[in-house]
């Protein structure tokens, strides 16, 4: 029997609430699922333009376009497939958890989607007419 002012006790007349290992009644909530935090994401935000696997890719990115505009598109065609496969060999090189701009999946499928895309470019660009159309 419970009174006003006293504790729970088990089969062995000890205090319950004082065992070695509390289960925790509310289940972990993953990651995915929890609410996102507006100030986590501007600081992420901020910290991205310290990273250089970005500046990298964009630059890539601008050099292939700047290519293309002054020489002609098969060769900004050229460039932007050169830029994927260095990306793709980065990728491959680097540590398990590489560049920021290029890890996506894990290594073996980032390396083969910037492989497959550096390889289709190279085709369109090698088909691409180059003259005065």
């Amino acid at each position: 029997m419970l009174g006003g002012g006293t504790m729970a006790r088990d089969a062995a007349g000890e205090d319950a609430s004082a065992s070695p290992d509390p289960v925790d009644p509310t289940p972990a909530v993953p990651a995915a699922e929890k609410p996102l935090d507006p100030r986590a994401i501007a600081r992420a935000s901020l910290q991205a333009s310290r990273n250089a696997s970005l500046w990298w890719t964009a630059g890539g990115v601008v050099l292939a376009v700047v290519v293309a505009l002054l020489v002609g598109t098969a060769a900004g065609a050229w460039t932007l497939s050169a830029v994927l496969a260095a990306g793709a060999i980065a990728r491959a090189l680097g540590p398990r958890v590489g560049p920021v701009a290029i890890t996506v999946r894990s290594k073996p499928v980032d390396v083969a989607v910037l492989l497959v895309l550096s390889v289709g470019i190279a085709v369109l660009a090698a088909i691409l007419p180059s003259g005065p159309v």
